[in-house]
Protein backbone atom coordinates (compact mmCIF):
# COMPACT_ATOMS: atom_id res chain seq x y z
CA UNK A 1 0.00 0.00 0.00
CA UNK A 2 1.36 3.49 -0.82
CA UNK A 3 0.70 7.00 -1.43
CA UNK A 4 -2.43 8.27 -0.53
CA UNK A 5 -4.06 4.87 1.15
CA UNK A 6 -0.84 4.52 2.84
CA UNK A 7 -1.15 8.16 4.72
CA UNK A 8 -4.85 7.27 5.10
CA UNK A 9 -4.20 3.83 6.77
CA UNK A 10 -1.31 5.64 9.49
CA UNK A 11 -4.01 8.41 9.78
CA UNK A 12 -6.97 6.21 11.29
CA UNK A 13 -4.25 3.90 13.43
CA UNK A 14 -3.10 6.74 14.90
CA UNK A 15 -6.61 8.38 15.55
CA UNK A 16 -7.15 6.19 18.94
CA UNK A 17 -10.47 4.71 18.46
CA UNK A 18 -11.91 1.86 17.27
CA UNK A 19 -11.54 0.28 14.02
CA UNK A 20 -14.06 -2.22 12.40
CA UNK A 21 -12.01 -4.05 9.17
CA UNK A 22 -14.45 -5.59 6.73
CA UNK A 23 -13.06 -9.03 5.51
CA UNK A 24 -9.42 -8.36 6.18
CA UNK A 25 -7.65 -5.01 7.37
CA UNK A 26 -6.14 -2.99 4.43
CA UNK A 27 -2.91 -3.73 4.17
CA UNK A 28 -2.97 -7.39 5.30
CA UNK A 29 -2.24 -10.02 3.05
CA UNK A 30 -5.01 -12.55 3.58
CA UNK A 31 -3.18 -15.42 2.21
CA UNK A 32 -0.09 -15.75 4.57
CA UNK A 33 -0.67 -12.61 7.36
CA UNK A 34 2.51 -10.65 5.89
CA UNK A 35 2.88 -6.67 6.52
CA UNK A 36 4.43 -5.58 3.86
CA UNK A 37 3.70 -2.10 4.42
CA UNK A 38 1.44 0.57 6.25
CA UNK A 39 -1.49 -1.90 7.76
CA UNK A 40 -4.62 -1.05 9.53
CA UNK A 41 -4.27 -2.06 13.09
CA UNK A 42 -8.20 -3.32 13.41
CA UNK A 43 -10.26 -3.96 16.72
CA UNK A 44 -12.44 -6.18 15.17
CA UNK A 45 -12.57 -8.12 11.88
CA UNK A 46 -15.65 -8.76 10.27
CA UNK A 47 -14.81 -11.36 7.51
CA UNK A 48 -17.46 -12.84 5.03
CA UNK A 49 -17.87 -16.32 4.39
CA UNK A 50 -14.78 -18.44 6.13
CA UNK A 51 -11.92 -16.93 8.37
CA UNK A 52 -8.57 -16.21 6.21
CA UNK A 53 -5.58 -17.72 6.72
CA UNK A 54 -4.02 -14.29 6.99
CA UNK A 55 -5.94 -13.25 9.68
CA UNK A 56 -5.05 -16.81 11.99
CA UNK A 57 -1.31 -16.48 11.24
CA UNK A 58 1.15 -13.63 12.87
CA UNK A 59 2.10 -11.08 11.93
CA UNK A 60 -1.37 -10.99 10.66
CA UNK A 61 -3.30 -11.97 13.74
CA UNK A 62 -1.88 -9.17 15.71
CA UNK A 63 -3.32 -6.54 13.05
CA UNK A 64 -7.06 -8.23 12.64
CA UNK A 65 -8.51 -7.59 16.46
CA UNK A 66 -11.40 -9.77 17.43
CA UNK A 67 -12.52 -11.58 14.15
CA UNK A 68 -16.01 -12.34 13.61
CA UNK A 69 -16.83 -14.49 10.79
CA UNK A 70 -20.41 -13.19 8.66
CA UNK A 71 -22.62 -15.57 6.83
CA UNK A 72 -23.05 -13.74 3.56
CA UNK A 73 -24.98 -16.78 1.71
CA UNK A 74 -22.62 -18.87 -0.10
CA UNK A 75 -24.24 -22.45 -0.11
CA UNK A 76 -23.29 -24.41 2.76
CA UNK A 77 -21.77 -27.34 0.28
CA UNK A 78 -19.34 -24.87 -1.35
CA UNK A 79 -17.80 -24.10 2.45
CA UNK A 80 -17.46 -28.03 3.30
CA UNK A 81 -15.95 -28.64 -0.55
CA UNK A 82 -12.90 -30.94 -0.19
CA UNK A 83 -10.63 -29.23 -1.74
CA UNK A 84 -10.33 -26.80 0.71
CA UNK A 85 -7.04 -28.07 2.52
CA UNK A 86 -6.60 -25.18 5.08
CA UNK A 87 -9.01 -25.16 8.44
CA UNK A 88 -9.94 -23.87 11.57
CA UNK A 89 -9.39 -26.18 14.48
CA UNK A 90 -12.86 -25.96 16.23
CA UNK A 91 -14.97 -27.50 19.54
CA UNK A 92 -17.28 -29.38 16.97
CA UNK A 93 -14.53 -30.75 14.65
CA UNK A 94 -12.42 -31.83 17.98
CA UNK A 95 -15.83 -33.33 19.34
CA UNK A 96 -15.83 -35.47 16.13
CA UNK A 97 -12.37 -36.78 16.68
CA UNK A 98 -12.42 -38.37 20.10
CA UNK A 99 -12.21 -41.85 19.95
CA UNK A 100 -15.19 -43.45 21.15
CA UNK A 101 -15.18 -45.14 25.29
CA UNK A 102 -17.97 -47.32 25.58
CA UNK A 103 -19.51 -48.03 29.41
CA UNK A 104 -18.20 -51.72 29.20
CA UNK A 105 -14.76 -51.27 29.32
CA UNK A 106 -11.39 -52.33 31.13
CA UNK A 107 -8.07 -50.70 31.36
CA UNK A 108 -7.26 -52.77 28.14
CA UNK A 109 -9.62 -51.15 26.29
CA UNK A 110 -8.07 -47.48 26.38
CA UNK A 111 -4.70 -48.46 25.12
CA UNK A 112 -1.06 -48.84 26.24
CA UNK A 113 1.43 -45.71 25.54
CA UNK A 114 5.04 -46.56 25.79
CA UNK A 115 7.10 -43.40 26.79
CA UNK A 116 11.10 -43.02 26.01
CA UNK A 117 12.18 -39.59 27.44
CA UNK A 118 14.17 -38.57 30.26
CA UNK A 119 17.87 -37.94 31.42
CA UNK A 120 19.68 -36.61 34.89
CA UNK A 121 18.55 -32.91 35.03
CA UNK A 122 15.60 -33.35 32.82
CA UNK A 123 13.43 -35.98 34.76
CA UNK A 124 10.65 -33.56 34.61
CA UNK A 125 10.19 -34.04 31.10
CA UNK A 126 9.63 -37.79 31.64
CA UNK A 127 7.43 -36.54 34.18
CA UNK A 128 5.06 -34.63 32.08
CA UNK A 129 4.62 -36.63 29.14
CA UNK A 130 3.90 -39.75 31.05
CA UNK A 131 1.59 -38.17 33.17
CA UNK A 132 -0.03 -35.99 30.52
CA UNK A 133 -0.76 -39.77 28.29
CA UNK A 134 -2.55 -41.12 31.37
CA UNK A 135 -4.16 -38.05 32.42
CA UNK A 136 -5.88 -38.01 28.89
CA UNK A 137 -7.77 -41.48 29.18
CA UNK A 138 -4.90 -44.02 28.43
CA UNK A 139 -5.91 -47.56 30.07
CA UNK A 140 -1.72 -48.56 30.96
CA UNK A 141 1.34 -45.89 30.89
CA UNK A 142 4.84 -47.34 31.28
CA UNK A 143 7.53 -44.50 31.18
CA UNK A 144 11.17 -46.02 30.41
CA UNK A 145 13.65 -43.86 32.26
CA UNK A 146 17.64 -44.85 32.61
CA UNK A 147 18.13 -46.94 35.09
CA UNK A 148 19.93 -44.98 37.63
CA UNK A 149 17.13 -42.32 37.76
CA UNK A 150 14.25 -44.89 38.14
CA UNK A 151 14.14 -44.64 42.12
CA UNK A 152 13.22 -40.74 41.35
CA UNK A 153 10.78 -41.31 38.97
CA UNK A 154 9.07 -44.24 41.40
CA UNK A 155 8.23 -41.29 43.68
CA UNK A 156 6.97 -39.02 41.44
CA UNK A 157 4.81 -41.31 39.21
CA UNK A 158 1.97 -43.52 41.19
CA UNK A 159 0.08 -44.48 38.58
CA UNK A 160 2.26 -44.75 35.34
CA UNK A 161 4.32 -47.70 35.57
CA UNK A 162 8.10 -47.38 34.91
CA UNK A 163 10.73 -49.33 33.03
CA UNK A 164 14.68 -48.93 34.45
CA UNK A 165 16.87 -49.28 31.43
CA UNK A 166 20.55 -49.63 29.85
CA UNK A 167 22.00 -46.35 30.51
CA UNK A 168 25.22 -44.28 29.23
CA UNK A 169 27.84 -43.35 31.71
CA UNK A 170 26.04 -39.77 31.48
CA UNK A 171 22.70 -41.06 32.67
CA UNK A 172 20.86 -41.10 29.59
CA UNK A 173 19.05 -44.18 27.75
CA UNK A 174 22.17 -46.01 26.03
CA UNK A 175 22.02 -48.75 23.04
CA UNK A 176 22.27 -51.53 25.28
CA UNK A 177 18.47 -51.16 25.81
CA UNK A 178 17.95 -51.80 21.81
CA UNK A 179 16.83 -54.72 22.64
CA UNK A 180 14.91 -54.56 25.13
CA UNK A 181 12.80 -51.42 23.87
CA UNK A 182 12.22 -53.52 20.13
CA UNK A 183 10.59 -56.57 22.17
CA UNK A 184 8.80 -54.36 24.47
CA UNK A 185 7.07 -52.65 21.51
CA UNK A 186 4.55 -55.20 20.43
CA UNK A 187 2.92 -54.88 23.25
CA UNK A 188 2.10 -51.24 23.10
CA UNK A 189 -0.33 -49.16 21.09
CA UNK A 190 2.18 -46.18 20.50
CA UNK A 191 5.31 -45.06 21.48
CA UNK A 192 6.31 -40.97 22.60
CA UNK A 193 9.68 -40.90 22.36
CA UNK A 194 12.16 -37.99 23.04
CA UNK A 195 11.10 -35.60 25.87
CA UNK A 196 14.55 -34.68 27.98
CA UNK A 197 15.97 -37.62 26.36
CA UNK A 198 19.56 -35.90 25.86
CA UNK A 199 21.10 -35.19 22.91
CA UNK A 200 24.40 -37.87 24.69
CA UNK A 201 25.74 -39.13 21.09
CA UNK A 202 25.03 -42.51 21.98
CA UNK A 203 21.47 -41.79 23.11
CA UNK A 204 20.93 -40.17 19.49
CA UNK A 205 21.77 -43.31 17.98
CA UNK A 206 19.29 -45.21 19.72
CA UNK A 207 16.49 -42.90 19.24
CA UNK A 208 17.28 -43.22 15.71
CA UNK A 209 17.30 -46.95 15.25
CA UNK A 210 14.31 -47.30 17.47
CA UNK A 211 12.59 -44.86 15.05
CA UNK A 212 13.81 -46.59 12.29
CA UNK A 213 12.60 -49.73 13.65
CA UNK A 214 9.81 -49.11 15.30
CA UNK A 215 6.07 -51.81 14.16
CA UNK A 216 3.86 -49.29 16.26
CA UNK A 217 2.70 -45.61 15.42
CA UNK A 218 4.96 -42.99 16.76
CA UNK A 219 5.42 -39.52 18.69
CA UNK A 220 8.25 -37.81 18.35
CA UNK A 221 9.44 -34.35 20.30
CA UNK A 222 12.29 -32.69 21.51
CA UNK A 223 15.52 -33.97 21.46
CA UNK A 224 14.67 -37.23 19.56
CA UNK A 225 13.63 -34.83 16.74
CA UNK A 226 17.45 -33.19 17.30
CA UNK A 227 18.30 -36.61 16.42
CA UNK A 228 16.67 -36.78 13.27
CA UNK A 229 17.98 -33.41 11.95
CA UNK A 230 21.71 -35.78 11.59
CA UNK A 231 19.79 -38.48 8.91
CA UNK A 232 16.28 -37.04 7.65
CA UNK A 233 16.39 -40.07 5.27
CA UNK A 234 15.15 -42.04 8.65
CA UNK A 235 12.06 -40.51 8.19
CA UNK A 236 11.77 -41.77 4.81
CA UNK A 237 12.03 -45.76 6.06
CA UNK A 238 9.64 -45.40 8.80
CA UNK A 239 6.84 -47.62 7.80
CA UNK A 240 4.16 -46.70 10.66
CA UNK A 241 2.25 -43.33 11.39
CA UNK A 242 4.38 -40.96 12.46
CA UNK A 243 3.43 -37.41 14.24
CA UNK A 244 6.72 -34.72 14.63
CA UNK A 245 6.20 -32.11 16.93
CA UNK A 246 8.27 -29.29 16.81
CA UNK A 247 8.75 -26.04 17.91
CA UNK A 248 10.31 -23.47 15.17
CA UNK A 249 13.99 -23.78 16.79
CA UNK A 250 13.67 -27.59 16.11
CA UNK A 251 11.96 -27.86 12.99
CA UNK A 252 14.97 -25.09 11.99
CA UNK A 253 17.59 -27.75 13.11
CA UNK A 254 15.63 -30.26 10.87
CA UNK A 255 15.85 -28.67 7.77
CA UNK A 256 18.96 -26.51 8.11
CA UNK A 257 16.63 -23.08 7.76
CA UNK A 258 16.72 -20.08 9.70
CA UNK A 259 14.48 -19.55 13.03
CA UNK A 260 13.36 -16.32 10.91
CA UNK A 261 12.76 -18.34 7.94
CA UNK A 262 10.43 -20.51 9.54
CA UNK A 263 8.96 -18.03 11.30
CA UNK A 264 7.90 -15.99 8.02
CA UNK A 265 6.74 -19.37 6.32
CA UNK A 266 5.32 -21.80 8.90
CA UNK A 267 1.66 -22.57 7.11
CA UNK A 268 4.09 -23.75 3.76
CA UNK A 269 6.56 -25.57 5.77
CA UNK A 270 4.49 -27.63 7.85
CA UNK A 271 3.00 -28.60 4.17
CA UNK A 272 6.34 -29.47 3.03
CA UNK A 273 7.53 -31.31 5.38
CA UNK A 274 4.50 -33.29 5.86
CA UNK A 275 4.37 -34.01 2.40
CA UNK A 276 8.22 -34.77 1.72
CA UNK A 277 8.61 -37.69 4.33
CA UNK A 278 4.96 -39.07 4.58
CA UNK A 279 4.30 -37.82 8.33
CA UNK A 280 2.39 -35.83 10.29
CA UNK A 281 3.95 -32.28 11.45
CA UNK A 282 2.67 -30.48 14.36
CA UNK A 283 4.56 -27.18 14.10
CA UNK A 284 4.24 -25.18 17.66
CA UNK A 285 3.56 -21.84 18.11
CA UNK A 286 0.85 -19.43 19.44
CA UNK A 287 -0.78 -20.38 15.98
CA UNK A 288 0.14 -24.40 16.47
CA UNK A 289 -0.15 -26.31 12.69
CA UNK A 290 -1.10 -29.58 12.35
CA UNK A 291 -0.54 -31.08 8.68
CA UNK A 292 -0.28 -34.04 6.87
CA UNK A 293 0.88 -35.99 3.87
CA UNK A 294 -2.09 -35.07 1.85
CA UNK A 295 -1.39 -31.82 2.23
CA UNK A 296 -4.36 -31.24 4.49
CA UNK A 297 -3.45 -28.79 7.30
CA UNK A 298 -5.31 -27.23 10.63
CA UNK A 299 -4.54 -24.26 12.81
CA UNK A 300 -5.02 -23.96 16.30
CA UNK A 301 -5.99 -20.61 17.48
CA UNK A 302 -4.24 -19.84 20.81
CA UNK A 303 -3.59 -16.39 22.29
CA UNK A 304 -1.72 -17.62 25.45
CA UNK A 305 1.48 -16.70 26.27
CA UNK A 306 1.80 -18.24 29.31
CA UNK A 307 1.69 -21.64 27.19
CA UNK A 308 5.36 -20.44 25.97
CA UNK A 309 7.38 -22.04 29.39
CA UNK A 310 9.34 -24.97 29.33
CA UNK A 311 7.76 -28.19 29.52
CA UNK A 312 4.54 -27.39 27.79
CA UNK A 313 5.23 -29.54 25.05
CA UNK A 314 6.06 -32.26 26.77
CA UNK A 315 2.14 -32.40 27.62
CA UNK A 316 1.38 -32.50 24.62
CA UNK A 317 3.11 -35.26 23.41
CA UNK A 318 1.87 -37.27 26.37
CA UNK A 319 -1.50 -36.24 24.93
CA UNK A 320 -1.06 -37.04 21.59
CA UNK A 321 -0.19 -40.38 22.66
CA UNK A 322 -2.77 -41.25 24.71
CA UNK A 323 -5.68 -40.57 22.15
CA UNK A 324 -4.05 -42.99 19.37
CA UNK A 325 -3.84 -45.48 22.29
CA UNK A 326 -7.65 -45.10 22.82
CA UNK A 327 -8.51 -45.67 18.78
CA UNK A 328 -7.76 -42.32 17.38
CA UNK A 329 -5.83 -42.25 14.14
CA UNK A 330 -2.29 -39.95 14.28
CA UNK A 331 -3.74 -37.08 12.23
CA UNK A 332 -6.69 -36.63 13.99
CA UNK A 333 -4.99 -37.30 17.41
CA UNK A 334 -2.56 -34.17 16.35
CA UNK A 335 -5.23 -32.29 15.92
CA UNK A 336 -7.49 -33.22 18.49
CA UNK A 337 -4.71 -33.30 21.06
CA UNK A 338 -3.72 -29.57 20.24
CA UNK A 339 -6.89 -28.22 20.99
CA UNK A 340 -7.37 -29.58 24.24
CA UNK A 341 -3.58 -28.85 25.22
CA UNK A 342 -4.39 -25.22 24.05
CA UNK A 343 -7.80 -25.65 26.50
CA UNK A 344 -5.70 -26.77 28.93
CA UNK A 345 -3.80 -23.56 29.18
CA UNK A 346 -6.29 -21.41 28.92
CA UNK A 347 -7.99 -22.98 32.28
CA UNK A 348 -5.03 -22.80 33.53
CA UNK A 349 -4.18 -19.29 33.04
CA UNK A 350 -7.68 -18.43 34.61
CA UNK A 351 -6.41 -19.68 38.02
CA UNK A 352 -2.76 -18.58 37.92
CA UNK A 353 -2.37 -16.30 34.91
CA UNK A 354 -0.17 -15.79 31.74
CA UNK A 355 3.23 -14.88 33.55
CA UNK A 356 2.50 -17.44 36.51
CA UNK A 357 1.28 -20.60 34.98
CA UNK A 358 3.72 -23.32 34.54
CA UNK A 359 3.59 -26.48 32.74
CA UNK A 360 2.16 -28.53 35.68
CA UNK A 361 -0.47 -25.79 35.90
CA UNK A 362 -1.54 -27.10 32.37
CA UNK A 363 -0.98 -30.85 32.87
CA UNK A 364 -3.38 -30.73 36.00
CA UNK A 365 -5.97 -28.45 33.98
CA UNK A 366 -5.88 -31.49 30.60
CA UNK A 367 -9.00 -33.68 32.63
CA UNK A 368 -11.05 -30.51 33.27
CA UNK A 369 -10.28 -29.59 29.39
CA UNK A 370 -11.78 -33.22 28.29
CA UNK A 371 -15.02 -32.22 30.51
CA UNK A 372 -15.40 -28.84 28.82
CA UNK A 373 -14.76 -30.28 25.68
CA UNK A 374 -17.37 -33.71 26.14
Amino acid sequence: VTGLKAKIIDLVNVAGKEVVAIDVPSGLNADTGKIEGPCIKATHTITLALPKIGLMLFPGASFAGKVTIEDIGIPSCLLKNNKIKTNMVTKEIVKSLLPFRATYSHKGSFGKVLILAGSVGMTGAAYLASEAAIRSGTGIVILGIPRSLNQIMEVKLTEVMTLPLAETKKQSLGEDAEETILKLMKDFSVLGIGPGISRELETQRLVRKIIEKSNIPLVVDADAIYALSKDTNILKKVKVPLVITPHPGEIAKLINKSIDYILDNQLDIAREIAQEFGIMVVLKGARTIVANKEGEAYINIGDNSGMATGGTGDVLTGIICSLIAQGADSFSAAIAGVYIHSLAGDLARDIKGERGMIAGDILSQVPQAFINLE
